[in-house]
């Protein structure tokens, strides 16, 4: 048997994309019907244990998917094993984590306020529609919609609070959440 070489379908990856490994490998023809037995693993612990199949699918990958990757063949009957140099997947941000933006900086009781959810997409994949959704005090204020802003036409006291916002994709992928923002009405 070869040693093994582990292949991504993919070259460049971004947050949301579905990978596929694939562990190759050659065996001698003599030895012909010997059922060869796959395992995957990431910076070095098992992200698929042995099975038949040669492949390993990451769904959705996330950053935290990004690492070392190998792959290690053996034989039913564990007679012979190898494995494979490691291939490093590193998962792009489609997004950044979000921002919340407030304006006016100072907010008096009467004003409009507007709170904006800021991120950047990738510019490779500006076709990708995202959903945002505004959280006062962790309750929903403004669900998801395509608008990065929530406005409050006339601003009052009770809309003082601490401020999150949401962004995902439309297939719900990638999910990302900004940190609180402290927001006072006077």
């Amino acid at each position: 048997m070869t040693t093994p070489e582990i292949q991504s379908n993919l070259s460049f990856i971004r947050e949301g994309d579905d990978v596929t490994l694939t562990c190759g490998t050659k065996y001698n023809p003599l030895r012909g019907g010997t059922e060869l037995h796959f395992a995957f693993y990431r910076d070095g612990r098992t992200v698929q244990g042995y099975n038949v199949s040669d492949t390993y699918r990451v769904r959705s990958s996330q950053l935290e998917d990004s690492g070392n990757y190998t792959c290690e063949v053996r034989t039913r009957s564990d007679t012979v094993r190898k494995m494979s140099d490691g291939l490093y997947i590193q998962i792009h941000e489609l997004f950044s984590p979000p921002d919340i933006k407030v304006t006016p900086s100072r907010i008096i009781e009467g004003d409009e306020m507007t709170v904006r959810c800021d991120t950047r997409l990738d510019p490779l994949r500006g076709g990708t529609e995202l959903h945002f959704a505004f959280y006062r005090d962790g309750r929903t204020v403004r669900g998801y919609n395509v608008s990065d802003t929530y406005r409050v036409l006339s601003s009052q006291l009770e809309d003082s609070g601490n401020y999150t916002c949401e962004v995902r994709t439309v297939s719900d992928t990638v999910r990302k959440i900004s940190d609180g923002f402290h927001i006072q009405i006077y």
